[in-house]
């Protein structure tokens, strides 16, 4: 089976067709799946997706289909095929507005129908509702359209109440809160992506930590990555996005409703959950990422990104925390390897007049070791 299109819905079908026994291509034009999400998200995803056994292609489209002998032979842009028996086309959708325009709506900048906080289109007499519509972002302030069901579902009891009361309920606009199973993972987003915050050209930090579904010492843990984004000056909440194992649904849903009602970091960090080892920490993995972000908006811990690993200052230093067996199984190139337990021992390696930029596997010793170098007197270190 080949799968063209690596989103939720591609995803889903890649999935069901594997578990019936076929051998599964998911072909992805761009270089993520999930669209949604950004890459350091998306590339978690894709591991685990790989370990399945799934041949999945990024930056490769469809060119064509030819007939061979019944099957379908899928022609890709990088000049191979893939010899199929079924092939799903999972390659987005976009608004039916063919009724709204014979009848004179009013269509948005994203080809939706035009409506307003009523959900009423350009003619007073005509509502709209779901997935053909489109209204402001309350994030970015931009024209969007929104296909997800729960939205929908909302809109459809706002809008009766409002035809048959008058216009009493207002409609504020949906955060594309969403939750997808991948094989054993789950995926869920919030708000919006860092990438999208950038074309909207809003200012913004992000924040990534990795914590156990519940407490470490109880049978079953799993741990989540999770990252957020937020505004540089109060710490306003703009996404969220998980991956992980059990406990995805719960953290995302928390965190949509911080999003929803325009809520801080700091209300991360405070936020008082049900706490029994069974189902979480003492410290939950929604409180940890508050107390990250305030870290760094307190001017206690520098960040650099992934993207930026390649585009390090000349006579920086790429420092790896890790264990020497970890380091040794494979590192980013030309770092050097200090584990975190020795760095207080051989503190006269690493220079003062240089960048430090730390990486260890999840973020933790690498952040120890920033603090440690910070204490002791260098500035310039980024974990």
């Amino acid at each position: 089976a080949v799968v063209v299109g690596g989103g939720f819905i591609g995803l889903e079908m890649a999935e069901n067709l594997h578990a019936l026994g076929l051998d599964v291509s998911i072909i992805e034009m761009g270089n993520q799946v999930m669209a949604p999400v950004d890459f350091p998200i998306a590339a978690l995803v894709q591991q685990h997706i790989r370990s399945k056994g799934v041949d999945l292609r990024l930056k490769t489209s469809v060119s064509g289909f030819e007939d061979n002998n019944g099957r379908i032979n899928v022609l890709l842009s990088d000049g191979t095929s893939i010899i199929s028996d079924v092939v799903i086309l999972s390659i987005g959708v976009r608004p039916d507005t063919r009724l709204a325009t014979m009848a004179g709506l009013d269509l948005g900048a994203a080809k939706g129908i035009k409506v307003n906080e009523y959900l009423q289109t350009s003619d007073p007499d005509v509502y709209a509702v779901g997935d053909a519509i489109e209204f402001r972002n309350p994030i970015t302030g931009q024209s969007m359209n929104t296909y997800l069901a729960g939205p929908a579902n909302k809109q459809g009891r706002i809008c009766a109440d409002n035809i048959v009361l008058g216009n009493k309920q207002k409609y504020n606009g949906a955060i594309n809160t969403a939750i997808v199973k991948v094989f054993d993972m789950t995926v869920a987003t919030a708000g919006t992506a860092s990438k999208h915050l950038k074309t909207a050209q809003i200012p913004h930090i992000v924040s990534t930590n990795h914590a156990g579904s519940h407490a470490g010492y109880y049978p079953g843990a799993r741990s989540m990555a999770i990252q957020i984004a937020f505004t540089p000056e109060e710490g306003r909440l703009l996404s969220a996005q998980i991956a992980g194992y059990d406990g995805v649904d719960k953290r995302i849903d928390i965190i949509s409703s911080f999003i929803q009602q325009g809520l801080t970091i700091y209300d991360l960090a405070q936020f008082e959950h049900a706490y029994a080892p069974p189902y979480s920490s003492a410290k939950d993995p929604v409180n940890m990422a508050g107390f990250i972000a305030d870290n760094i908006l307190s001017g206690r811990l520098k960040v650099f990104y992934q993207e930026d690993v390649s585009t390090l200052e000349t006579g920086s230093m790429l420092l790896d925390v890790r264990t020497v067996k970890e380091f040794e199984a494979g590192h980013i190139d030309s770092a050097i390897n200090i584990p975190v337990d020795e760095i207080r021992s051989r503190m006269g390696e690493i220079p003062h007049d240089k960048k430090i930029y730390i990486y260890c596997e999840a973020g933790l010793r690498g952040y120890l070791a920033h603090r440690i170098l910070r204490q002791e007197g260098w500035d310039e270190v980024y974990n």
